[in-house]
Order: C-alpha cells, then sequence, then structure tokens
C-alpha cells in the first residue's frame, strides 16, 4: 500500500471511531456523550448571540411492560420506532439525541418555548403507540437540561392522575 492509501485507511478508521463513539447503536441517533458536549456549545452560543434555543426531553410511556410482556426486541423495536419518529419530524439544525434507556432528547436551536411545544405536537401526532411524554425548557433557563427533565417529571404525574 502507498503512503496515500495508508492514510486514506487510517483516515476513514478514526472517521468510523469518531461515529461510533457519538452514535448509539441501535437507534442511529446520536448518543448521551455527543448530547452532552454538544448542548453545551449551543447553550454557549445561543447566550453568545442572544438567540433562541430550546431543549426538549422524550420518555416512552409504559416502556418496562414492553420488554416484560414482549420481550427486549419488542422493546428495541419500540426504541427505534420512536427514534425514526424523531428523524422525521426533527428539522436538519436539530440534534436528535438518545438521552439513555427509553429517554430521548432533541435541542433544538433557533426555537423558542412555544415552536418546541408545536415539535412536541407534531411528535404526538406521529408516535401513537407506545405515546411518549415530553418536558420542555428554553432559554433563558440556567440549566436546560434540569429544567426540560423537571417539566417531563410534572408531565408524567399529570398523565398518572388522569
Amino acid at each position: 500500500m502507498s503512503d496515500s492509501e495508508n492514510n486514506t485507511a487510517l483516515w476513514l478508521a478514526l472517521l468510523s471511531l469518531s461515529e461510533q463513539a457519538t452514535r448509539d447503536w441501535l437507534t442511529g441517533l446520536h448518543n448521551r456523550r455527543y448530547f452532552e458536549e454538544t448542548l453545551a456549545d449551543h447553550v454557549a452560543a445561543a447566550k453568545r448571540y442572544d438567540r433562541a434555543l430550546s431543549l426538549v426531553l422524550f420518555d416512552i410511556d409504559n416502556f418496562k411492560p414492553i420488554n416484560d410482556a414482549n420481550g427486549h426486541a419488542a422493546g428495541d423495536a419500540a426504541l427505534k420506532d420512536f427514534a425514526e419518529v424523531l428523524k422525521k419530524t426533527a428539522r436538519a439544525a436539530d440534534i436528535a439525541c438518545r438521552h439513555g434507556g427509553d429517554e430521548f432528547a432533541v435541542i433544538l436551536p433557533e426555537t423558542d418555548r412555544q415552536s418546541a411545544e408545536q415539535f412536541v405536537k407534531r411528535v404526538a401526532a406521529k408516535q401513537k403507540n407506545p405515546t411518549v411524554t415530553a418536558g420542555i425548557a428554553a432559554l433563558p433557563s440556567a440549566d436546560l437540561a434540569r429544567d426540560a427533565d423537571t417539566d417531563l417529571l410534572i408531565n408524567k404525574k399529570k398523565k398518572k392522575g388522569r
């Protein structure tokens, strides 16, 4: 192999490793590591340039019973299906991530809270079964992740109260 071919092979291997380090293997979405790093960058940029930024956290409702009743393959299918809904609903600038387990996060640059609420409605309209619960936070929140998680917990309690 020539030096040029070796360099190309090395570059492709590095790209592959980078992709593996930042993608969730099951859903193809970005992973939590990528989410944490990217959210911090987007918050800093949005604050610096006085831009809108929102974060939505989604949790698949009653996920454990899906696994318990139908097996982990059914749970994996539910995760993949919801990831596809996010991919189809998010804009090119939005960053959809698997946050962990049955939770997903979407960073919405240039998006205020009202527009984030519209995004959640579009996702919910496409995601019928299993349903999802969402939590939303927007700048000027001091901690988008914490505030979106708090909103998610409040909304889950409201659903259980019905």
